[in-house]
């Protein structure tokens, strides 16, 4: 089952809350993940920042959401388009390299 709460402004942007199942609420601000919270058997709530990294052990699914609100946002990486060639260039040559291993592994199987 899920359950949209309304959404809180924090600053100027506004989180959204989605039950997604019973004791997990994930957290969204103008369509961009935030994070969630989750319950833990114990019946309290762990927050989540948008890395997945826990924020804190809570009693209430609130204090949980306000930490997770209040995390500290990842800071977006800048990349030129140098970068990216070198980045697609590296990673064409590591699946070269992986598809060669594994040719080389099957050619010297024994054959029964």
């Amino acid at each position: 089952m899920t359950s949209v709460l309304p959404p809180r402004i924090t600053g100027t942007a506004r989180i959204t809350w989605v039950r997604v199942e019973s004791g997990f609420h994930v957290a969204s601000r103008s369509g961009e993940y935030v994070g969630y919270a989750e319950r833990t058997g114990d019946g309290h709530f762990v927050g989540f920042d948008g890395q997945s990294t826990p924020v804190g052990h809570y009693i209430s699914l609130r204090e949980a959401q306000r930490a997770v609100e209040r995390a500290p946002r990842a800071a977006a990486t800048v990349s030129s388009p140098k970068i990216e060639s070198a980045l697609h260039v590296a990673a064409a040559m590591t699946g070269f390299v992986a598809v060669a291993t594994f040719a080389a592994a099957v050619l010297t199987l024994p054959v029964m």
